[in-house]
């Protein structure tokens, strides 16, 4: 076998241009192809041929061809015509690239590309972490690392997939070997036929694990689509290399019906993670099962029967996600935001469960907010006086910060467990409850009920801002007075303390607006962790666990059953409030021992602190100073709130998929409703017919009596 010279070679494809560069160049890689005697020199020969192809410079097209397209299908064009002329050069060429192809582990590289490994989600992410920053190995037998020298940068991954399908039948089935090669025995055939069985047995593994099958609808073993899985794909993989098309259609469907029982399985797991809790490790096999399917139904597609075109054009698909996936394997944010995407929707919907106990429709939930929010206003006050106690001990910084620890937590868990309300705790999980109800009314055109539970939301905010901080001065008031009628009528700050918390709260000439930011993003976070704590005792049956405690054989089940519900309807509460004490301890103390500027300012705290030192300082507080201490304590509480809230309600957004058009739709509904009737958004109709707060955990207002 022989190529003739370059002359006679161009005159057979381009007769007007047979002395082209082009065809030289051509000549040269074809005749190395050919004499290519080891596996390492034919993969070179072919990326360099690969090269030639992908390159940019334009070259004469070919008879019947446009003139006007890429240069990389035109070359490709060209290489096809030669081929198509000279059958015994073309049959050499298809040799050579089925022994490339037969010589590398190409079934792996199908079956393992851009996906999530089965050794879990830490061990994944740290090997991708090695990948990103370790130069890569040169394996001969490596069939992603050939494609990808073969298809090399975005730009030639990008011409590939633009290359029309009749291009693409023509060299489907020229380099196969043959114009009309019998379908089923390609080259790439039996790698995809392995590949199956790979990815079926992964997909078998994963489903029948113990997280998925705890959670999956019970049954025997031998009934589960992932058990029965490998069987079928091997039943299958039968009739495609031995069936007629009939017989193979028939096993194609019977496959599929089994990809639809699985994703069922998947489907009733995702649906019942609220009761049984959600970790990394069940999402991750879920992921691990919806992508492994997505490949085979992907490889399928490239063993069917029918239309050359189609083939194809199945084919031309597979290498382009194949390529790449492979170049993603290398990032961490894609199985990061794919595996933590359901977690993170769950911890939200969690804390928005929690959010809709804080949104008032009636006046009398109106009322009742204030009474709360008072009720934790006052505790705040001593919470305040507290915190100046333990800073004048002067203890270790790590004994401040655990003393403090305690003193905020502690009264947050009181509030709690009195019913009262903490205002800058409600942004984070009422945005949560908003962006449940924006994905529930995506899609239709009628916002009046999203807009009032946004007015329920903005007054509900309110009343409790104005409980705490109308409650917070006069109780700080009190506790002064109280401290001077107790030691001899000194105040409880001395003048040097109080005229520091005056300037401390200063909002320009302190860094007040820096610490008000942080301690909103510290509110947001410590929302998440409540979410993520009732997350993780559902997930562990925490509830279950201590109603069935063996205790219950002394004090009675109902006993424990009670002791179990009352656990289950504060544990996000006992985490949200026992995270914030610390996080809002311990920031000053890590400032201090790093050199950072880091502090707080809560802004029922700071307002408690600011009436104890003016109630200190009488009448020698400067007016100024004063004022701008309460414009400080304005901007905290709008940092506070605002802060939180947008954290909050960005990542619920994100986590519950909600898209841009409808959050604009929704901006656009809500400005026009508070210029009609802004009342509402600051205090609650006075009629006897509640409004019905639109969300997912909402229930109708009972039906009224006859």
């Amino acid at each position: 076998m022989s190529l003739p010279d370059p002359q006679a070679l161009g005159a057979l494809v381009l007769p007007a241009h047979a002395g082209h560069r082009a065809i030289t160049q051509l000549h040269t890689l074809l005749g190395d192809v050919l004499q290519a005697g080891s596996l390492e020199t034919r993969e070179l020969a072919f990326e360099q041929l690969a090269r030639w192809v992908t390159q940019r410079g334009k070259v004469p097209a070919v008879a019947g061809a446009p003139s006007d397209e890429r240069a990389e299908i035109s070359r490709l064009r060209l290489l096809l015509a030669v081929l198509q002329a000279l059958p015994a050069i073309r049959a050499g060429v298809a040799e050579a690239l089925s022994q490339t192809l037969s010589a590398t582990q190409g079934a792996r590289f199908l079956a393992r590309a851009g996906l999530p490994g089965d050794r879990g989600l830490w061990s994944e992410t740290t090997e991708r972490l090695l990948k990103s920053v370790l130069p890569e190995p040169r394996d001969e037998t490596d069939l992603g690392q050939l494609l990808q020298r073969w298809v090399r940068g975005q730009q030639a991954l990008d011409a590939v997939a633009l290359v029309p399908e009749e291009v693409a039948r023509d060299a489907m089935l020229l380099f196969a070997g043959a114009p009309t090669r019998p379908p089923g025995t390609g080259p790439l055939t039996p790698l995809i036929t392995e590949a199956l069985r790979l990815l079926a047995l992964r997909v078998s593994a994963a489903g029948l694990s113990d997280v998925i099958a705890q959670r999956s609808a019970r049954g025997a073993l031998d009934a589960s689509p992932f058990y029965q899985l490998p069987r079928v794909v091997d039943a299958t993989l039968v009739e495609s290399s031995a069936g007629t098309d009939a017989d193979f259609a028939r096993a194609l469907d019977e496959l599929r019906s089994y990809f639809a029982a699985c994703r069922e399985q998947v489907a009733f797991v995702v649906q019942h993670l609220e009761d049984t809790g959600v970790s990394v490790d069940v999402v991750y096999r879920l992921e691990l099962i919806e992508r492994n399917l997505t490949r085979m139904d992907l490889l399928l597609r490239c063993l069917e029967r029918g239309d050359d075109l189609v083939r194809a054009r199945q084919l031309q698909t597979m290498i382009v996600t194949l390529l790449t996936a492979r170049v993603h394997d290398r990032r961490i944010s894609d199985i990061l935001h794919n595996t933590t995407h359901l977690l993170s929707r769950k911890i939200i919907e969690r804390a928005g469960h929690t959010g809709e106990h804080y949104i008032t429709t009636t006046a009398g939930q109106y009322f009742k907010m204030l009474l709360s929010a008072g009720g934790g206003g006052v505790l705040t006050a001593g919470t305040a006086a507290l915190k100046f106690l333990i800073g004048w001990l002067k203890f270790a910084p790590f004994v401040e910060g655990a003393l403090s620890a305690i003193n905020y937590a502690g009264s947050f868990l009181v509030m709690q467990m009195l019913g009262f309300t903490l205002a800058t705790k409600q942004p984070s999980v009422t945005a949560a409850a908003l962006a449940g109800t924006l994905r529930e009314t995506s899609g239709h055109p009628e916002l009046g009920k999203l807009v009032t539970t946004i007015a329920c939301i903005t007054r509900s905010q309110l009343a409790a801002a104005l409980g705490n901080v109308g409650m917070v001065i006069p109780a700080s008031l009190g506790f002064d007075y109280y401290w001077r009628m107790t030691h001899d009528g000194a105040p409880f700050l001395d003048a040097e303390t109080a005229a520091y918390v005056l300037h401390s709260l200063h909002p320009t000439e302190t860094g007040t607006l820096w610490y008000a930011t942080l301690t909103g993003v510290l509110l947001w976070i410590s929302s998440l962790c409540a979410g993520w704590l009732e997350n993780w005792s559902a997930y562990r049956r925490l509830p279950e666990a201590i109603s069935e405690h063996w205790l219950g054989r002394f004090v009675g089940r109902r006993t424990m059953a009670f002791f179990g519900g009352v656990f289950s309807r504060n544990i996000a509460g006992f985490g949200g409030n026992t995270s914030l004490g610390i996080f809002l301890a311990a920031t000053p103390i890590a400032g201090k021992f790093f050199g950072l500027p880091l502090d707080v300012r809560h802004v029922t705290l700071s307002t408690g602190a600011l009436t104890l030192a003016i109630s200190s300082l009488g009448m020698q507080s400067s007016t100024p100073e004063a004022i701008a201490a309460s414009i400080g304590i304005a901007c905290i509480c709008a940092l506070n709130f605002g802060i939180s809230f947008v954290l909050s309600l960005n990542v619920a957004l994100r986590a519950r998929e909600v898209e841009r058009k409808d959050i604009l739709r929704l901006v656009a509904a809500l400005t026009w409703t508070f210029i009609k009737s802004p009342f509402q958004f600051f205090f609650p109709p006075f009629s006897a017919a509640p409004a019905r707060v639109h969300g997912p955990h909402s229930v109708p207002p009972p039906a009224p009596k006859a």
